[in-house]
């Protein structure tokens, strides 16, 4: 476990990452950043000992964190779009 903990923290050095055992040989992945912020993850025991599917994980956990960084617009800045009536059709 150790070997694997090892792994995730030197490819997210700049996140607290700690590693639980799952009962299916998998593994509980948790990113902590320093503001507290937590991203959780679920990594099976298929995808810890296959390489693409290894590579697939960190590729997706980079690509959620790229996006949990991001400042996303707030819903009232959305909903103030225009917004007209749906066309309707009729049978002849």
């Amino acid at each position: 476990m150790n070997m694997i903990q090892e792994k995730f923290s030197s490819l997210f050095s700049n996140y607290e990452v700690t590693t639980q055992a799952r009962p299916d040989g998998g593994i509980l992945l948790t990113l902590r950043n320093s503001e507290g912020k937590q991203l959780k993850r679920s990594i099976s025991y298929a995808q810890l000992h296959a390489g693409d599917q290894l590579s697939w994980v960190i590729s997706a956990i980079r690509r959620d964190l790229a996006e949990q960084a991001s400042e996303l617009p707030q819903i009232t800045l959305l909903q103030s779009q225009h917004r007209f009536a749906l066309p309707t059709y009729h049978s002849a």
